[in-house]
């Protein structure tokens, strides 16, 4: 799991970089339902979840005398577990011998577990210095190949997934209040504009 990261304007007036630091992979674990549409083409349902994800955002200081982020507060830690709803188009090739190559793509969308009760500050494991929406839509594209075997069929599939808005958090609404981060805390919100997830998944299929 990855992010896009656009700076705001108040970042790069003040000399401040941000950039995701580190990738920590997670693993998904998903249920299928197909629909054969036609000899190569299907209509594919896989809900599942996501979980043990961790992207890393570093903010770095061109002007040394900057002291509005503070050394260790950084890399701010995102982690997320999602549940997901993807809703994919499989086109597959004539078969040859015992494999055959795919094409994939369409929509997904996901709830993220971990991002639904956080707020902002540094002393509790439910508070964090950067929020993200929990719900997000994503488009998929990918590639794989099936190979049938004696009794099932097995398939890897290659898939990048971008998320379509920006899922940069910067006020909460809570039994009818709002939210904001704290004067303290909000020099990690508002140094970025917009984020936007993205995501490489290597998925093994057994049918």
């Amino acid at each position: 799991m990855d992010f896009k990261i656009v700076p705001s304007q108040m970042a790069v007036d003040s000399g401040i970089y941000t950039e995701v630091s580190l990738l920590k992979p997670g693993f998904h674990v998903h249920a299928l339902a197909n629909l054969r549409i036609s000899k190569s083409l299907d209509l594919r349902f896989t809900p599942g979840i996501a979980f043990g994800g961790i992207r890393e955002i570093n903010y770095v200081l061109n002007d040394p005398n900057n002291t509005s982020i503070d050394p260790k507060d950084i890399p701010v830690r995102i982690e997320s577990n999602f549940l997901e709803f993807p809703f994919l188009f499989k086109y597959k090739s004539v078969r040859l011998n015992n494999f055959r190559p795919f094409l994939i793509g369409g929509f997904n969308s996901r709830l993220d577990l971990a991002a639904t009760k956080k707020t902002w500050g540094r002393s509790k494991k439910e508070n964090n210095l950067v929020l993200i929406k929990p719900f997000d839509v994503y488009y998929e594209i990918g590639a794989g190949i099936d190979f049938y075997l004696q009794y099932f069929k097995f398939g890897i599939e290659f898939k990048y997934s971008v998320g379509l808005t920006n899922v940069l958090r910067t006020s909460i609404t809570r039994n009818g209040e709002t939210i904001v981060p704290p004067i303290d805390d909000a020099i990690y919100t508002n140094a970025i504009d917009k984020l936007n997830s993205r995501m490489f998944m290597v998925t093994l299929h057994f049918e």
